[in-house]
């Protein structure tokens, strides 16, 4: 079993399964690449990522995938950097979406998100009946690419202040939050879906339940965004990366899933499928016929 299984929260989630019958759909995931022209650090692997996404890409160019997500931290630091790994990605065939992670604000917002072809750093797409929501966890942050002058900015030093003097273990630098006028945005995006009968699956790069990664990679605000989530009934699954390490829970019916980083995995652990199911999501290394099922509320 692979390092992701391994973490696995609940004991009824550690089966694995091999489907008879076929997914609605299916896409591909991947999380922090981290790729910087450096020398390896704290197990991280940085240049190595390279190879490591391209070996990915041409694995998921023999699935049939409506799409493949990058969950951020596509980059280490510097805009140089992203250039390169942006055209390794482009080797993927689907259509490609990203994720915006911490490490990926280094080069300012202003570069970073038309480099990405982004409009904005928050938005939903549909595939296949489905709605997927996509959340910028630095909004309010100190490290989050704004202007010094910026109010983003200025709430960010804010909350980060008054975590630390609350003393918990996600008061950190690399951390912000999806802020109120966001999350207003994720209500009503899931309002609509829910509206449209349509199931809600939501990517960020941080995750929102504790019990799915280590305690200070959570995002700032992910109480709220958390009760958001379970308040609505169209909410499917929650995916993100951040936490290397990897990880996966449920909670409320729902799973909140935490891709492990391939700058420090290999592409057999890194390199990830979602065959979506009317009841179930089964992630699965990419090539492989089965994985690990999590049933849907």
């Amino acid at each position: 079993m692979h390092r992701f299984g391994r973490l696995l929260s609940f004991a009824m989630l550690l089966q694995f399964c091999t489907m008879a019958q076929q997914p609605v759909f299916s896409f591909g995931a991947i999380a922090d690449v981290q790729y910087a022209d450096k020398e390896d650090a704290i197990g991280r692997q940085y240049r190595v990522s390279t190879a490591k996404l391209s070996a990915c890409a041409n694995l998921l160019n023999r699935e049939r995938l409506e799409f493949v997500v990058q969950m951020g931290d596509l980059i280490d630091e510097g805009a140089g950097n992203l250039e390169v790994i942006r055209r390794i990605y482009g080797q993927i065939q689907a259509p490609r979406y990203h994720v915006l992670g911490n490490h990926d604000f280094t080069v300012g917002r202003a570069t970073l998100l038309p480099a990405l072809g982004l409009e904005k750093p928050y938005y939903e797409f549909s595939k296949k009946g489905w709605t997927f929501v996509v959340l910028d966890g630095m909004n309010e942050s100190v490290a989050g690419g704004w202007p010094e002058g910026d109010p983003h900015a200025a709430a960010g030093r804010a909350s980060l202040e008054a975590l630390k003097k609350a003393g918990v273990s996600n008061a950190q630098t690399w951390n912000g939050a999806v802020a109120p006028m966001q999350r207003q945005w994720l209500r009503e995006a899931l309002s609509r879906a829910g509206a449209n009968g349509q199931r809600v699956i939501v990517f960020s790069h941080f995750p929102v339940l504790a019990a799915s990664c280590r305690p200070e990679h959570l995002l700032w605000d992910h109480e709220e965004v958390l009760r958001i989530l379970e308040s609505s009934p169209a909410t499917a699954a929650y995916i993100n990366g951040h936490d290397h390490r990897g990880g996966a829970a449920v909670h409320a019916g729902i799973p909140y899933l935490t891709l492990p980083g391939m700058v420090e995995h290999a592409v057999n652990e890194s390199c990830q499928v979602v065959d979506v199911y009317p009841d179930a999501l089964v992630m699965r290394q990419a090539g492989a016929s089965s994985g690990v099922r999590f049933p849907l509320r």
